[in-house]
């Protein structure tokens, strides 16, 4: 979300085009796999959903992933980190398309979170997500290519998965740094602790520091439209099917009693 002070060049029509693209494969992809998944399906409930269940359910095992946390405590914390780093950093991407495409710029949220505490809090909340997720990421790839845990089975779909998520946090923080080193003397900048941290010790200055900062930001938009063509073709679509899933059994399941009550 940006401010509204411009440090560097920023190719928005480059931008438009590649997220435009990586959008539309991203639904043609989506409405693909669910239209397979769905056409060997009949109906979802056969009764009127139970939401007490369902609500359960979505706490225990979708929030939290109580199932996970049974077969392994490690397990489940890196599953955990990626999980809420990459739902963190979804959802503020997501509220800065809203002030910019559908809130207003006039209204005082918009206000507030460009030109008030509310950016400060963004950007926090920025870092500590992306901290969580490239802790997870760190942690995943530890345990699939130094320690290989045995039951874990990685494949090519797994290893690129965690690629581009990996570059995607990187040049998320090495953006952040270098708008923090092209800012000066700001107040608030301290609030992208990550960021700031990497500014100290950022090389980049003046001419340099723009003209890298563009090229990262390029790469950055272009990691995220490539990022979202792939995801109904990765692993993670789990993130989407398995709750629906889960939402679904548990209010079938109710009445025997099963693991969601």
């Amino acid at each position: 979300m940006d401010s509204g002070v411009v440090l560097y060049y920023k190719p928005w029509t480059i931008f438009w085009i590649i997220q435009s693209f990586g959008l539309l494969l991203f639904i043609v992809g989506m409405v693909t796999k669910f239209s397979f998944y769905f056409s060997g399906k009949g109906r979802l409930l056969y009764k009127q959903p139970d939401y007490k269940a369902m609500s359960a359910a979505f706490f225990r095992e979708v929030l939290f992933q109580k199932h996970i946390a049974q077969r392994s405590l490690l397990r489940w914390s890196v599953h955990m980190l990626i999980f809420w780093g990459f739902i963190g950093l979804i959802s503020l991407s997501a509220i800065a398309v809203a002030l910019e495409t559908i809130i207003p710029e006039s209204s005082r949220i918009t206000q507030y979170m460009l030109q008030g505490q509310g950016h400060n809090y963004y950007k926090l909340a920025g870092d500590l997500f992306g901290l969580m997720l490239l802790a997870g990421l760190t942690a995943a790839f530890l345990r699939r290519f130094i320690f290989r845990a045995e039951q874990l089975n990685t494949d090519s779909y797994d290893t690129t998965t965690l690629v581009f998520l990996l570059l995607l946090v990187i040049t998320g923080f090495l953006l952040e740094a270098l708008r923090i080193s092209l800012s000066g003397s700001v107040p608030g900048l301290h609030y992208s602790f990550i960021g700031y941290r990497l500014a100290e010790l950022s090389l980049l200055q003046g001419e340099s520091g723009r003209n890298a900062a563009s090229v990262i930001w390029t790469l950055h938009a272009f990691l995220t439209a490539v990022m979202l063509a792939y995801f109904p073709h990765s692993k993670f679509m789990h993130i989407i099917s398995s709750p629906a899933e889960i939402l679904f059994n548990a209010s079938e399941e109710r009445v025997r009693g099963d693991l969601y009550i």
